[in-house]
């Protein structure tokens, strides 16, 4: 609850050019924070907020003044360890704000056929749907796309199968 009070505070105090920018920088920090040696220098008492305020801007390479002052309510508060969440809500919010959502496809598909899957997605949601290939060795391919709930699965042995019950019932 208090990640999505500091999210949603946040969202509010920028205006629409500085969405983007601002996930990144967050997105940025959070990619550092999985790191335990990140939270022992962002919680260091040797260090003042200014300084690690400069330190995060600089991780971030973004110094919107907006930003700056997120950060500083956040390490004021000791809020350091919830860079990870905080991120996470924002990519949620910041995704249906655009209304465009990342996926994964798993398997071998080609390159037509991933952006066949990301057209019939985006007409059916009637979003801008982006899907990465995870080139994986299965039988079939599967489909997520966290955000809408979305997880579709495809199995070779399961068409195969499927198209030879529908040949049977037609003989």
């Amino acid at each position: 609850m208090v990640v999505e009070k500091y999210t949603k505070a946040f969202l509010a105090s920028l205006n629409e050019d500085e969405i983007a920018p601002a996930y990144e920088a967050v997105a940025r920090i959070a990619s550092v924070a999985k790191d335990p040696k990140f939270i022992l220098i962002v919680k260091s008492p040797l260090l003042s907020i200014y300084e690690k305020i400069n330190t995060l801007a600089k991780i971030a390479e973004y110094d919107n003044p907006k930003f700056l002052n997120f950060l500083r309510i956040i390490l004021e508060n000791k809020r350091e360890d919830l860079f990870k969440e905080i991120h996470t809500s924002l990519y949620e919010k910041v995704s249906r704000h655009f209304n465009t959502y990342a996926g994964v496809v798993e398997g071998k598909v080609s390159e037509n056929t991933l952006k066949e899957i990301e057209a019939k997605l985006s007409q059916k949601f009637n979003a801008t749907i982006k899907l990465q290939l995870d080139e994986k060795d299965i039988n079939g391919i599967k489909v997520f796309v966290d955000i809408l709930n979305v997880e579709v699965a495809l199995s070779e042995d399961k068409i195969k199968s499927d198209l030879i019950n529908n040949i049977l019932k037609a003989i």
